[in-house]
């Protein structure tokens, strides 16, 4: 069930939204903006060797792999700017609203509701980093017509995995 409105009628009112953590989109839109501008640099570099004088004391040779170097190295910078933003747009747009009767995960692509009493499964794996301890977590919501949605790396995901558990259990003693 693909949901177009902000706030679906079925689901109750808006109880919390749940956003990305900002640090990773940071990193992302950063790297983006410098590989824009490698790639810009390189390009200037390659029109600069092209348009310059042959070297008296290095072979032609030499002047065209520079060109030939400066050239791809921009077309490469240019592509992972390009991935780069498209990783940053996906990151912001991904957010998990939290309604009185079920959530909405909102990505991208669009919106999907899981009503509480349609959530069949919750399966929720743990990333580690350096330690033992769990530094975020890969959450997956099943509903029982197996329309699947995953998310993970939101602020205050722990206080929204606890609550959908909470209200699972809720809907599954009924």
């Amino acid at each position: 069930m693909k949901t177009t409105s902000n706030e679906p009628p079925l689901l109750g009112t808006l109880q919390n939204s749940y956003h990305p953590r900002a640090l990773p989109g940071k990193v992302l839109l950063g790297s983006a903006i410098f590989c824009g501008l490698m790639s810009v640099l390189e390009l200037i570099t390659a029109v600069n060797k092209y348009l310059g004088p042959p070297n008296t004391v290095l072979s032609d040779r030499y002047r065209q792999d520079a060109i030939m170097i400066a050239a791809v190295l921009s077309v490469v910078f240019f592509l992972l700017a390009i991935a780069l933003s498209a990783l940053y747009f996906a990151h912001k747009k991904h957010r998990v609203d939290l309604y009185e009767y079920g959530i909405v995960v909102v990505t991208w692509r669009g919106s999907t509701d899981f009503p509480w009493r349609n959530i069949d499964d919750l399966k929720m794996l743990p990333i580690y980093g350096r330690s033992r301890r769990p530094v975020n977590w890969d959450i997956t919501v099943v509903r029982n017509d197996d329309v699947a949605a995953k998310f993970r790396g939101l602020e205050g995901l722990t206080v929204l995995i606890k609550t959908i558990q909470r209200k699972i259990a809720v809907n599954d003693g009924y």
